[in-house]
């Protein structure tokens, strides 16, 4: 074996350590395999690219850009690295060089559904959901086992207030998949927001078997709990939420609010202390915490 080919053994080998790694969620084995292959060449655009991926996911976007920017040099085409350059852009702020750069490489790149994954999901951050649909769409059609694409599109879908559609690209997946998350839990929402409140709250529970601690899901039982007459439930789903996520103040004036309606008085009490204590509250706390004191000032009277 000849130097050059005993080089290129060693720059594959870490590379696959490094994508292994980074599959595995060890960042720094990846990152470290990754600096190994750059070690040796320092022109490969594949482990510029998945260097300044994982600087992405840390946050670290001075270093992803740098990386990033030096894949694309190296090989222009490089659809990958410029999705992923759009994204840091779109991280920074910089939003129309995002779309510039996401856009270009589903042109250059337009075989691969992660390319279209990512226009899609930068283009429902931004209220594009149109290009979402059609986005995820492309990818669905590239990749039609990966059921994620499909939840995704139904969302954007759904976002357009085609509810009745959305509900049937949900329900079709989880006929497929019955214990995707997050296909119930779309589902579930979908019919809450179509008024099928028995439906969505029995979607829910089912999504609640796989995943008890998801803030959504906690919240929207607790609406439809609470719609269907159920206060108690109402209160314990908005607890629980509150549990996991305690800076929730939207929940926990929710929460104030089925307790007044059970004469919870103890409970509501605590409630009404931490809802006074927001340095900022919004005008919708502001609203009920007056009707809140109101009805605790009027439980002392008596």
């Amino acid at each position: 074996m000849t130097n050059q080919s005993a080089t290129a053994n060693k720059i594959q080998l870490q590379l696959c350590a490094g994508v292994e790694a980074h599959v595995r969620g060890n960042l720094l084995a990846a990152e470290n395999a990754y600096k190994a292959v750059l070690s040796l060449d320092d022109e490969n655009a594949t482990a510029h690219n998945n260097l300044g991926f994982i600087y992405g996911q840390q946050g670290n976007f001075s270093s992803a850009l740098e990386h990033l920017q030096t894949a694309v040099e190296i090989n222009p085409d490089y659809a990958t690295a410029i999705s992923n350059l759009g994204q840091i852009y779109f991280s920074l702020g910089e939003g129309e060089k995002a779309f510039e750069l996401l856009e270009k490489a589903v042109v250059s790149g337009s075989e691969d559904a992660q390319n279209w994954h990512n226009l899609a999901r930068i283009s429902l951050l931004v209220g594009n959901v149109q290009r979402a649909e059609y986005a995820w769409w492309r990818a669905h059609n590239l990749r039609p086992e990966q059921a994620d694409y499909v939840v995704n599109m139904g969302i954007a879908v759904a976002a357009q207030n085609r509810f009745a559609e959305a509900e049937k690209i949900y329900q079709a997946v989880v006929v497929q998949h019955p214990q995707h998350f997050n296909a119930l839990l779309q589902l579930g929402i979908c019919q809450f927001l179509m008024k099928n409140y028995g439906s969505a709250r029995d979607t829910l529970l089912r999504a609640l078997a796989l995943n008890p601690k998801d803030p959504s899901l906690l919240r929207h039982l607790g609406l439809a709990e609470l719609t269907l007459g159920d206060k108690v439930a109402a209160a314990n789903y908005f607890k629980a939420l509150l549990d996991i996520r305690p800076e929730d103040q939207d929940a926990r004036v929710d929460y104030a609010l089925v307790l007044l309606d059970l004469e919870e008085w103890g409970a509501l009490a605590q409630q009404h202390e931490h809802l006074q204590s927001v340095s900022t509250p919004s005008d919708r706390i502001k609203h009920y915490l007056q009707i809140i004191n109101d009805a605790l000032a009027a439980r002392a009277v008596h």
